[in-house]
């Protein structure tokens, strides 16, 4: 019986876990070829699960964001739809937040997603079809205290999605955020 989604390759980042993992195994319930992608170990054992292709990376890298993206177009030839999940929490005032720590969730959280969407986008437009799905917050139209980067960074996914969206949508490419 065919499904929805049959003959398309779908990318999520952050699949080892939560709501990752439950995305990866809904693309796949609806027919799709999975790509899970997980900084841990854990992504292999979800794409057991479905049946699908574990691509381990450390979004935190520019070089292994810029891999995956790279690997997963290879892999399948493109890829068809991209959820950029991934993502971490760190929770300290302006004042005393590290720098270090500041980049890694502007990295994961906005730059990745960019990354991703740079390298996957051109085989989408030519194919007039593509889904991306940049999970974003409620922390990305509200701020908190003590949560800088990440109310950084999903303010700027926010911005991210609306600009690709303007971009690609007349090449059958949707764009959206989900808070």
């Amino acid at each position: 019986m065919d499904t929805i989604l049959d003959d398309k390759t779908a990318l999520v980042t952050g699949a080892g876990g939560g709501i990752g993992r439950s995305i990866a195994l809904a693309l796949a319930q609806n027919g799709a070829r999975v790509i899970v992608s997980d900084v841990s170990d854990s992504g292999q054992d979800v794409a057991d699960e479905l049946q699908g292709t574990f691509l381990q990376a450390d979004l935190s890298s520019m070089e292994e964001t810029k891999d995956l993206g790279l690997r997963a177009v290879e892999l399948f030839g493109g890829v068809d739809i991209l959820v950029n999940n991934a993502g971490l929490q760190h929770v300290a005032p302006v004042d005393e937040f590290q720098e270090e720590m500041w980049t890694r969730l502007i990295q994961v959280m906005l730059i990745a997603p960019f990354q991703l969407t740079k390298y996957i986008i051109a085989g989408m437009k030519k194919r007039k079809w593509g889904r991306i799905i940049n999970m974003s917050s409620i922390h990305g139209v509200v701020a908190s205290p003590y949560k800088s980067a990440y109310v950084s960074a999903k303010h700027g996914l926010i911005g991210l999605t609306k600009t690709v969206a303007l971009e690609s949508g007349m090449y059958g490419v949707t764009v959206n955020a989900i808070c």
